[in-house]
């Protein structure tokens, strides 16, 4: 009959295998990964080359100066009035309608291209010259389209002021 057995003897690894483990795990990874290493390495290199690697490591060596000069530039006022213009744009701009912003750009866009046609031939346009302009279609589109804004500009600087 075989023997109880009364004490499991567990194999200790020394700090020296137990680095072996370690190093081979990584070689692993780094074999897996060898593409995107490379791909990193490569980037490095030419972040390093551009002088972008040295200011973060200036910026990160005077991380506490810098810290504290950009708490003193957020506390000057004209900066609390900056960052209060920035979510007052934001919800302006998520308020609208994307179309519509999109079709108001592409006419702004096309009139600021014949503003500077006119402005390269310096074309001066007379009273009479006006008046025939305004016979224009596309005149008449936009002139139109400018009274409605001063119309909904209006109606809503009066809404704010009843605020």
């Amino acid at each position: 009959m075989a023997r109880a057995i009364t004490q499991i003897e567990r194999k200790q690894s020394s700090v020296e295998e137990e680095r072996s483990e370690d190093l081979g795990a990584i070689l692993k990874q780094i074999a897996d990964n060898r593409e995107a290493i490379e791909d990193s390495l490569t980037i490095l290199e030419e972040l390093h080359k551009s002088g972008v690697l040295d200011m973060v490591k200036g910026f990160l060596r005077t991380k506490e100066k810098v810290g504290v000069i950009a708490v003193e530039q957020l506390n000057q006022p004209s900066m609390h009035q900056l960052i209060r213009n920035m979510f007052n744009s934001i919800e302006l701009l998520s308020s609208m309608d994307p179309d519509r912003l999109n079709a108001i750009f592409g006419g702004l866009n096309k009139g600021l291209e014949k503003a500077s046609e006119g402005t390269e031939e310096n074309n001066q346009i007379g009273a009479f010259g006006m008046l025939k302009a305004m016979r224009d279609p596309n005149v008449k589109t936009s002139l139109s389209t400018m009274v409605h804004f001063l119309e909904g500009m209006g109606e809503g600087l009066k809404n704010d002021k009843v605020h």
